[in-house]
């Protein structure tokens, strides 16, 4: 069984992609890949075991805090059932246009009543996004997501850290772009973004010692890009 390390890392334009994980399947696939060696080969993950990850619910109790492996493995088994048909949207500009990649997470899930583990294979194309890393990655430990209670928050964690591999960081995004990576519902204004995202994704940071702001800047009378800054404890 693969051991379970405090980094997960993975490639800038995953953790910049539009992801549709809820906060408990964030959970599991984080958990998974502090699991893989990101310095590996490509080749060292391409057969179906070398993809194979067991996650503990003693794993999955860390992160999410809980108070007994009896709810941690009751949430993996729900979260695995949804896991099989997640994707991912990675989009890449070219000299003509933008092109847009779609991505299946895992290809396979396992698990038993009572068992207290569940598998989960990840897919082929996946794989360069989370070995042979050498430049252009984000990491983090695992235990900084420990107890988030918003996959907004894991995600902002995420995209910041993305940018900046120092405590302290400032980065502009579109609106629109921001919206899309994290996923937020179609439904959405630009005030939802800011009123029922941010903000509430802001407070919780600040609780766990962040200090974080963030402005908005409009073209003419529309908001169009957002400003976040930050300095990590």
């Amino acid at each position: 069984m693969k051991k379970l390390k405090e980094k997960v890392v993975m490639k800038n334009a995953l953790a910049r992609a539009q992801q549709t994980l809820k906060l408990t399947e964030k959970r599991i696939i984080a958990t998974a890949m502090a699991k893989i060696d990101s310095t590996a080969s490509k080749l060292d993950y391409k057969n179906e075991t070398a993809r194979t990850i067991k996650i503990n619910a003693s794993d999955y109790q860390k992160t999410a805090k809980l108070k007994n492996q009896i709810d941690a493995y009751r949430d993996m088994m729900t979260a695995a059932k949804e896991l099989i048909n997640k994707q991912l949207t990675i989009k890449q500009n070219t000299i003509t246009s933008t092109e847009t990649i779609k991505i299946n997470w895992i290809e396979a899930t396992r698990y038993e009543a009572g068992s207290g583990e569940i598998e989960i294979r990840f897919t082929q194309s996946i794989m360069p996004y989370l070995v042979a890393i050498k430049d252009r990655f984000t990491e983090y430990q695992l235990k900084e997501m420990a107890g988030i209670k918003s996959i907004y928050t894991w995600r902002l964690i995420e995209f910041l850290t993305s940018w900046s591999t120092e405590k302290t960081g400032q980065r502009t995004i579109p609106i629109n772009e921001f919206s899309e990576m994290m996923n937020t519902p179609t439904s959405y204004k630009t005030a939802d973004v800011t009123q029922k995202i941010i903000g509430p994704t802001i407070t919780e940071l600040k609780k766990r010692g962040w200090e974080i702001k963030y402005k908005t800047e409009k073209t003419g009378r529309k908001i169009t890009h957002i400003t976040f800054s930050w300095r990590k404890p």
